[in-house]
């Protein structure tokens, strides 16, 4: 499990539309989860055509930089509205994880 204090994460983050040559691996700050939302450490994630079409810049709607990934497999780290307990191993998939926000490629 992730520690708690750990303040920053590695990503691959896509700064603009090309091919696989704009994936950059940066570290950045471990998000704070909102109510509602909750902060996972990912174990796995998948690659699929629709975060290659993202990265090809076919999804108008999204914006960079982006980190993608719609799907991953880990362990809660924190949950603010107290559903899941930290380490419970879960699954994560969809709604508008890395098109609308920031997703599973960290």
């Amino acid at each position: 499990m992730l520690d708690k204090d750990i303040k920053t994460m590695y990503a691959l983050v896509v700064h603009s539309p090309g091919d696989a040559n704009v994936l950059r691996w940066e570290q950045r700050p471990v998000p704070i989860p909102n109510k509602g939302e909750v902060l996972i450490h990912v174990k796995a994630f998948g690659l699929n055509r629709s975060e290659l079409m993202t990265r090809k810049g076919y999804s108008p709607n999204v914006r960079f930089p982006r980190i993608l990934g719609i799907e991953c497999v880990g362990e809660v780290v924190s949950d603010p509205s107290m559903v899941f307990k930290a380490g419970e191993k879960v699954a994560a998939f969809m709604k508008g994880m890395g098109r609308d926000y920031d997703g599973s490629y960290a």
